[in-house]
């Protein structure tokens, strides 16, 4: 047992070093993002968003007690506000029952993910619209 501290500070070293590797993988992809796609959402991604804050641009879409249920609801994910150019904000939620996402505008149009990514311009990179976000988190 007394090579439990050598044994932990190992364990920690570890950790501390894949963590590092994986920050430093993430900011290269978002620096290749921002390069190559011309996309940064770098402070323009806001997870989980109050509901008051979401009312003021989805009002005419949800109630208080609608958005309420999606965010305490098992069956969802956690949304994300998305700051698009001008006015346009997007709300992002995965729905885990049916595997179908809602992408929806403060204007009221929806999109599927493929189609949403595509207008983005990153369709292209094969990753998820929620592993793209969580770049931005």
């Amino acid at each position: 047992m007394r090579n439990a501290p050598i044994m932990l500070e190992h364990y920690l070293n570890s950790y501390i070093h894949n963590i590092m590797k994986l920050l430093i993988t993430e900011s290269k992809l978002k620096t290749f993002i921002k390069d190559k796609f011309n996309i940064d959402l770098t402070g323009r991604v806001e997870l989980d968003p109050s509901i008051y804050s979401l009312l003021i641009d989805f009002d005419f879409y949800f109630s208080y007690d609608g958005l309420r249920r999606r965010q305490l609801g098992d069956n969802y994910g956690p949304m994300y506000l998305i700051e698009l150019d001008g006015n346009r904000k997007v709300l992002y939620q995965m729905n885990y029952s049916s595997n179908h996402p809602l992408i929806l505008d403060n204007k009221g149009d929806l999109y599927e993910e493929s189609d949403f990514m595509s207008m983005l311009g990153i369709r292209a990179l094969g990753i998820t619209l929620e592993q793209f976000l969580d770049l931005y988190i």
